[in-house]
């Protein structure tokens, strides 16, 4: 059982480019991890890491290891997972990414339902904005509103389909006047979504599917560009200019008056979705399968997209 332990210290440490991260992973300290790799180097007769004060990079019997001790981790993680499934209830800890505004609105009130129904389950719940490899995070499961991953390498489980709207305050609307076409956008104030300075063009469709116009991109600008759905809105709301959000998440505002649905001929393209990944190889883990099967159909219901007034 100490090589087994020693040989998984190794592909977290691998994966994750860190003693540190490894660490957190697996719920060790830093000296743990240390002295379970330094055990494994002692009896392979060689160094597996070349070090650095900052990283740390696979030494070339490092390289040589790391193909064969993953598939035997990974052998060893289906084989368990697969016999709890069979006898046993979900526990342990599952670690979980999600986005800092859809964590907070739409995770967070289920967590306690969730807890009540899996008492040995312990969630970790790290919420950001940044898109990262679920392998560098070491996350179990993560949440992601985006287009349909290219992650070969993960499965990638839909929660719902999110269409997005651009919407505006009507403060603002009576001051800049309501567009009635997405190129009229690149001459108003625009708030975009994206890291500072790397918004992308929005993309537009005609609602009339048969019209001869495919797809239209409108590059805009504006005074305000975040990588946080709840800052574009408050500032929507608050009158800064228009911005495109999924419906899901203004909607309410809508219906209470202090947004307005504008271009209601054209639709934002492309629709996103809201999506769990996880590792193929977490497929058999109970607390993997209790999180989707519990979370995915409440997220579902409470992303249901009402008429758009």
């Amino acid at each position: 059982m100490d090589r087994i332990s020693h040989l998984r210290v190794f592909v977290e440490a691998a994966r994750l480019g860190s003693f540190s991260a490894a660490a957190r992973k697996l719920d060790l300290t830093r000296d743990q991890v240390s002295k379970q790799i330094a055990a494994l180097e002692s009896e392979v007769g060689a160094s597996l890491f070349a070090r650095s004060t900052r990283s740390i990079t696979l030494s070339s019997a490092g390289e040589a290891l790391i193909g064969r001790a993953e598939a035997i981790v990974t052998m060893i993680d289906e084989a368990l997972g697969e016999l709890r499934g069979l006898s046993g209830a979900p526990r342990g800890s599952l670690r979980v990414n999600a986005p800092m505004s859809f964590g907070q609105r739409y995770l967070a009130p289920l967590v306690a339902g969730f807890y009540a129904a899996y008492p040995e389950v312990q969630l970790r719940i790290d919420l950001d904005d940044r898109f990262a490899d679920p392998a560098k995070t070491g996350a179990d499961v993560t949440l992601r509103i985006a287009q349909l991953p290219e992650q070969l390498d993960l499965v990638a489980r839909p929660i719902a389909i999110a269409p997005r709207w651009v919407i505006a305050s009507p403060a603002h609307l009576a001051a800049a006047g309501e567009p009635t076409h997405p190129d009229q956008l690149s001459r108003l104030a625009c708030l975009q979504y994206g890291e500072a300075g790397a918004a992308l063009p929005w993309q537009f469709r005609p609602a009339d599917m048969e019209s001869a116009i495919k797809v239209l991109s409108v590059t805009t600008r504006g005074p305000l560009c975040s990588n946080n759905g709840d800052v574009l809105l408050r500032a929507a709301i608050d009158g800064l200019g228009f911005t495109v959000l999924p419906a899901f998440m203004v909607q309410d505002d809508i219906a209470a008056g202090r947004l307005r649905h504008v271009l209601q001929d054209w639709l934002v393209t492309p629709d996103i979705g809201v999506f769990a990944l996880y590792a193929s190889s977490a497929r058999s883990s109970p607390a993997v399968r209790a999180f989707v099967e519990f979370f995915g159909p409440r997220l579902a219901e409470a992303l249901v997209v009402k008429r758009s007034p």
